[in-house]
């Protein structure tokens, strides 16, 4: 029997609310985030029975193409296509789409494992015969994860400290998930930290005379396995987004950390915190002038490689008042600030 239908392909981006204002979808550092694609088909090719009696259409296949756009480049998430799914080098064991999205009209991407670098723009393409119908969404990772060093010297946080130092500075203890998704983008640090597991690791990409741990010269994540809770180190926090803004007080004159605190307030605004001078940065913060923050501590955040802001590397640079990156500079030393303010809301009543 044979029964000729036509056939109609429509697609359509869906995130509540973001869908209507073009808003992005937004996922955190190491968690799963859902990239929204449905559809709804009906064949053009003719209804076939086969010889056991199943129906099935001729020669057309659903084929579900995910890519990520980088200026005018476009590189493979996923290609799905008659039950063969392709995964590009990068997304391998974090991507994936509905077993049989034919029958519930639905390609949407599902990505775990984010990284900060799955940010971006990515295209849904569903073809089917001669049919191509597409659009694209745009994804935000949130979440830092940095290394903090005590006021005084490194190595002198015990675990509990290290969980309350973490959230002193606006951050929580970050966990192996969130370092792991770090060091995947790059995070390099020769210093043994508390995580969230009460395990103590570092990140290391480029291994180096004094950078061996576990990993001897191969680069992963260095482990010391679970301490003691008595035992001292450093910590490693996590910051998600920034519920707010950070800015460089607009002076022309240098401050001690107390005149920085005063001039914050004169702006309606605080010292902000070391986690979010770094949730700053992640969204693009970038100045080349050492500031005060809440903790005492001087930093700046480069977003823009040069070599005479940083060395050319990216991330939060932070003044030691020591030559073996040790102490916090001295209360009265003279520089800038970072001040925080928070959202503000307004309800309008008609």
């Amino acid at each position: 029997m044979i029964l000729n239908l036509k056939h109609i392909l429509w697609l359509s981006f869906l995130c509540g609310a973001a869908s209507a204002t073009g808003k992005p979808v937004t996922g955190s550092l190491s968690e799963k985030v859902n990239l929204p694609c449905f559809f709804s088909t009906i064949p053009t090719s003719a209804l076939v029975t086969t010889p056991n009696g199943t129906a099935v259409y001729g020669g057309d296949y659903l084929r579900i193409k995910w890519t990520k756009i980088e200026g005018q480049v476009e590189s493979t998430v996923l290609v799905a296509q008659n039950g063969v799914i392709k995964i590009g080098s990068s997304y391998r064991n974090r991507v994936s789409v509905p077993s049989h999205p034919e029958d519930v009209g639905d390609a949407s991407l599902t990505m775990v494992k984010l990284r900060a670098s799955d940010a971006g723009t990515y295209r849904c393409e569903v073809m089917y015969g001669i049919e191509d119908t597409q659009d694209t969404v745009n994804l935000d990772v949130n979440g830092v994860v940095f290394h903090y060093r005590a006021s005084t010297s490194r190595y002198i946080l015990n675990y509990p400290r290290a969980i309350q130092t973490c959230q002193n500075v606006g951050a929580t203890i970050a966990t192996y998930d969130q370092l792991k998704a770090a060091y995947e983008d790059g995070f390099d640090q020769c210093d043994a930290g508390w995580i969230a597991d009460q395990t103590v690791r570092y990140p290391v990409t480029k291994p180096r005379k004094g950078c061996y741990g576990n990993l001897q010269h191969i680069p992963g994540i260095r482990s010391y396995g679970t301490r003691k809770p008595t035992d001292t180190y450093d910590v490693y926090c996590y910051v998600d987004k920034l519920d707010g803004e950070v800015f460089y007080a607009p002076v022309n004159h240098k401050m001690t950390f107390e005149e920085a605190n005063k001039e914050c307030k004169r702006k309606n605004a605080v010292l902000a915190s070391p986690g979010q001078l770094h949730a700053a940065w992640r969204l693009g913060l970038d100045r080349c002038d050492y500031g005060w923050l809440s903790d005492g501590s001087a930093r700046h955040p480069v977003a823009i490689p040069r070599m005479k802001c940083g060395g050319g590397l990216l991330g939060v640079r932070t003044m030691y008042r020591y030559r073996n990156q040790t102490g916090f500079p001295e209360p009265t030393a003279k520089l800038g600030a970072y001040c925080f303010k928070g959202k503000s809301y307004c309800l309008l009543v008609f």
